[in-house]
């Protein structure tokens, strides 16, 4: 018997696309390599019949058979900002200005928060708002005024 007799050939997809391996247990970044992706950049997602795709760890060994369907996912960037001089990191880009305040420990009915960008005014958001978070934004607290009885 000879060695290809033992591994037989099998198809699997990534992102739509077939491929074809005799290996059926590969990393999931090996997969991400296969398919021209940098595992530093996606992450492998296998596809469940009815069910939402499940994110594989790049090290993760997955057994592999015949028909198997992955697609990759762009990984999110992590963001670096600053709220009241202390800094913070998320992978969500857009979030509610009272979500911010509250991983900055304080409370938004108490306070606003600020965006502070050089040569600007800062501008103050209501706690719904949802903010596009970039890379390095500075953001100060507001204590919210109290009308006078």
């Amino acid at each position: 018997m000879s060695a290809t007799d033992v591994h037989k050939k099998f198809q699997i997809s990534i992102d739509g696309k077939e491929y074809t391996t005799r290996d059926d247990d590969q990393e999931a970044a090996s997969l991400l390599r296969l398919a021209g992706r940098d595992p530093e950049k996606y992450d492998l997602a296998r596809l469940r019949p009815g069910g939402e795709p499940k994110v594989v760890k790049d090290a993760k060994v997955l057994d592999l058979k015949d028909g198997d369907a992955f697609i990759s996912v762009k990984q999110r960037a992590k963001i670096t900002f600053t709220i009241d001089g202390v800094g913070y990191f998320t992978k969500d880009d857009d979030q509610e200005a009272e979500a911010l305040l509250r991983l900055a420990g304080l409370n938004p009915s108490e306070y606003d928060l600020a965006r502070i960008r050089p040569g600007q005014d800062p501008k103050v958001f209501k706690d719904e708002k949802v903010l596009d978070l970039r890379e390095g934004d500075t953001f100060i607290s507001v204590k919210q005024s109290s009308p006078v009885a």
